[in-house]
Parts: C-alpha cells; structure tokens; sequence
C-alpha cells in the first residue's frame, strides 16, 4: 500500500474533535470568559445538567421518537415515490422534457410556504407533518434519480444493444446501476431537509410532542437551557442519520468513480 493510500488514524476522531474544540470555545467564552449574557447562551454545564433531566426523565426520549416517526414516514414514501417517478422519467427524456418545468417550479418554491396549504388538506394531526417531510424528498429525490438516468453511459448502453440485450436488460444492468450515485446524492440532501422541515412543521403546524414542539415550546417559555439542550439533540440526531447514509452509500456504490 502506497503512503498516500495508507488510512489516516486521524480520520476517525475528526468529529470528536472539532467538537471537542466547539465546546472548548463555548466554556472559554461563556462559562469562564462570561462575554455572553448567559440570558443568550447558557452555560455549558447548565445545558448539559438540563440535557440529563430530559433524558432521565423520559421526555427526550418520548419527543425524539415521535419526530422521527413522523419524519421515517415522510421521507420513506418521498425516496420510494420519488426515485421510482425519477427513473421513470429518465427512461423517457421526452416525458421529462415536458415535466421538467412543473418541476422546476415546485422545487423553487420554498416548502414552508405551503403550510397553510398542507393544513387546509391534511389538517393538523401527523399527516401534515409526515406530508411536508414527503414534498422536499420526493423532489430531491425525482430530480436526482432523472438526472442520473438521462447521463448513464451512452457508450456502454450501446455496446449492450450491440449484443442483443433488450431496453429492459439495458436499464437493469446498466442505467440502474449508474444512476445509483446519483440517488444516493439526493437521498443524502433530502435527509437533512426532510429533518429540519418536519421539525419546523412540528413548531408551526402544532402538536402535542415532538422536538420541533419542545424547542418551540422553550423559546415561548424563555427555557434558554432547555431549548440549548434540544438543539444539541438535534444536531446530534442529524449527524448521525446522515453518518448512516454514508455507510450505506459506501456499501452499495463503493465502485462509483473507479471505472
């Protein structure tokens, strides 16, 4: 193995330590610096002692579930309804030349803008919230599975037809698995949108428990510590589910780009 090929040690610890340097800066600042109104940012032991109350207590447990349970829903449906219409429409160039604007258009549309039209459909019980997770993942996840169907290899498709092999052979053996890539680029981009826009319908649209109530709930209330506490969660949870969709990404497409 060449240096250059060798694993760097360091490439396991890079997020303990930037974080480490995050809250490094946070006590100097803050807790032994006092250069920020604690009224703006609390102490760091005061967030992480409230951090414990809410997980002993059961409450984080309970509002982080309900989150992701709607969020699970919203972006399963929007990565199978979105990349199946993708690929569809990618086969099809001409179909998608005609969708490509309808397209264009709601993708330009900020999500949040259609609250009031999600509540006026779906009311504001659970299904507005998983439908709003939906929108943004089926976009993404259309126009990433479309784009990586209408750029697979001409070449290769060709030497197929040259062979004998059908349009349904061609797809399966060779656009499919060129365009995975590219449906992994939006699966990951969808991820993190889908999370911040189920949080935020929870704080707007209106719910008995979830972390986007919590926060929303702690900004009313003027609980700086708890509302510091449920940010970390948050930002922990969004870490770690897009972590998980590397892994997978790697496992599945660990070719792309070698060939």
């Amino acid at each position: 193995m060449s240096p250059s090929n060798k694993p760097n040690p360091w490439e396991r610890y890079r997020f303990v330590v930037g974080f480490g340097v995050l809250l490094a800066f946070w006590i100097i600042v803050v807790d032994i610096g006092q250069w920020v109104s604690p009224l703006l940012v609390p102490p760091l032991g005061s967030v992480l002692e409230r951090l414990g109350q809410l997980v002993l207590s059961g409450e984080l447990a309970q509002n982080t579930l309900a989150t992701l349970g709607r969020w699970v829903q919203g972006f399963t449906l929007g990565v199978v309804a979105g990349t199946l219409a993708g690929l569809v429409l990618g086969v099809f160039p001409r179909v998608y030349a005609f969708a490509e604007g309808v397209i264009e258009f709601f993708r330009a549309m900020p999500v949040t803008a259609i609250f009031p039209l999600f509540l006026l459909m779906f009311g504001i019980g659970d299904e507005s919230k998983i439908a709003m997770a939906f929108l943004p993942t089926f976009l993404l996840m259309l126009i990433n599975a479309s784009y990586g169907v209408l750029h697979a290899s001409p070449e290769r498709r060709r030497a197929m037809r040259i062979f004998g092999a059908t349009r349904w052979q061609i797809f399966r053996h060779v656009v499919f698995f060129e365009a995975l890539p590219q449906i992994f680029i939006g699966l990951r981009l969808a991820l993190s949108l889908s999370l911040v826009v189920a949080v935020v319908a929870e704080m707007f649209i209106g719910t008995d428990t979830g972390l986007g109530q919590r926060i929303y709930d702690s900004y009313l209330t003027n609980s700086v510590t708890t509302l510091y506490a449920l940010l970390l969660v948050l930002g922990g949870l969004g870490y770690a589910l897009n972590k998980i969709s590397m892994a997978i990404e790697h496992r599945v497409v660990d070719w792309a780009g070698k060939a």
